[in-house]
């Protein structure tokens, strides 16, 4: 998850700060308690109000003269997390309401170049470490545990687990960073809900280039390894400013690889992807595309094989901002080589497989950067497969609290 404004934060030299903000909560106190023995005046109000305002100015200079030295100091702790709350329509769950997994991020800053950070998520009566990495940086200081990596010039060296950035998706692996509630095909289907894996990457921004490269863990067997990169680029920015999120650019074009290798370093799976992204004004469009090639085939319990293992898909998503509210419309569409697939528990049961096309509409409104209100209407357009719990069309109301 991306570190927010309300996130909360606690610097570990703040002594002074501390000391402050009692002495506006003593001098409020005496305010209101010479208060209670009269009436409220317009001017009293008026005097009231121009004292807090004066509190809050000299709060926020202390603030930034406290973090200003906090690279020099013992550190700086952040914590934020988020969980969500689901509602389907009954015609596709038997239990209507799901609460999702609670996400607790957890960053801490050491000195100028040095930060830990990493994602625990509880739920299902179990608990897992969703991202955990050891960073090194120069010139920038924004590490987030989650979402996009690119938000300020400068590179990072990271060891651990983290979200493989592969595609544009990675992105909005998080609850709150997806303006729907449901992850396209493409992420579903040829990236098993998301890429994470453990070992170490170097990333970071140049210019106009964004550029990630990594090896991991095989991201698709138990054994093996993975090495990929994605490159990152922006047309329109300027390459001699000093940018961040702000002045990243308003259009994107990303290429991102992937080799997939088994214990004896033999070529698996190989994936490839590009995606654009162009904002202007309040319109977002997104557009990804994603092929896998694979060596291998489906075998079938009774002999034979379901056909070669390769598969590609697309996406096209367009969001409409309009301040706490976001219209999200999407389509996509997912392409097997394979005519079916083997139940993941008892591999002598078998699915059958065809292309999948998928349509969604969605509305959310956020608050105050707290809560978050969707409601996703899909539908696969008369394409299905045999996979139980298969959903051709589906309603979903979801509430996303963030602190």
């Amino acid at each position: 998850m991306n570190n927010r404004s309300n996130s909360l934060i606690k610097p570990l030299i703040n002594q002074p700060l501390t000391l402050f903000k009692l002495g506006v909560f003593a001098s409020l106190m005496i305010i209101s308690q010479s208060l209670s023995a009269q009436a409220l005046t317009e001017s009293t109000i008026i005097h009231l109000q121009q004292q807090l305002e004066e509190h809050k100015k000299q709060l926020n200079q202390l603030q930034n003269q406290v973090n200003d030295q906090s690279g020099d100091a013992s550190g700086l702790l952040v914590i934020s997390g988020y969980f969500d709350v689901t509602a389907h329509n009954t015609d596709t769950s038997d239990h209507p309401f799901d609460v999702g997994g609670l996400e607790l991020g957890v960053q801490y800053d050491q000195g100028e170049n040095f930060s830990v950070s990493t994602a625990l998520v509880w739920g299902d009566d179990s608990s897992e470490i969703a991202v955990a990495v050891l960073d090194y940086h120069v010139n920038s200081h924004l590490v987030p545990t989650r979402g996009s990596l690119f938000g300020e010039a400068g590179y990072h060296l990271q060891f651990g687990r983290f979200d493989i950035p592969f595609g544009i998706d990675y992105e909005y692996f998080a609850a709150p960073d997806r303006h729907n509630v449901t992850a396209p095909l493409t992420t579903q289907r040829i990236q098993n809900d998301g890429l994470n894996g453990d070992g170490f990457r170097v990333y970071g921004s140049w210019a106009q280039l964004d550029y990630a490269v990594y090896l991991t863990n095989s991201l698709f067997e138990e054994e093996g390894s993975s090495t990929g990169f994605r490159l990152g680029f922006y047309p329109g920015r300027d390459p001699f400013r000093v940018h961040n999120r702000e002045t990243q650019g308003d259009f994107l074009i990303g290429v991102s690889w992937l080799r997939d290798m088994d214990s004896d370093e033999e070529e698996r799976n190989t994936l490839s992807a590009i995606d654009v992204t162009w904002q202007y004004g309040m319109t977002q469009i997104i557009m990804e595309y994603i092929s896998l090639d694979s060596i291998g085939v489906i075998d079938l319990p009774g002999g034979g094989n379901a056909g070669n293992a390769d598969e590609a898909g697309y996406n096209l998503r367009m969001v409409l901002d309009f301040d706490n509210y976001l219209v999200f419309m999407s389509y996509g569409e997912w392409k097997p080589e394979y005519s079916a697939v083997l139940d993941e528990e008892d591999d002598t049961i078998v699915y059958g497989i065809e292309k999948l096309k998928r349509a969604t509409l969605a509305i959310s409104y956020s608050y105050d950067d707290f809560l978050q209100i969707k409601l996703e209407y899909l539908s696969h357009l008369n394409t299905s497969t045999e996979e139980p719990g298969f959903e051709d069309k589906s309603l979903t109301f979801q509430m996303v609290a963030s602190f």
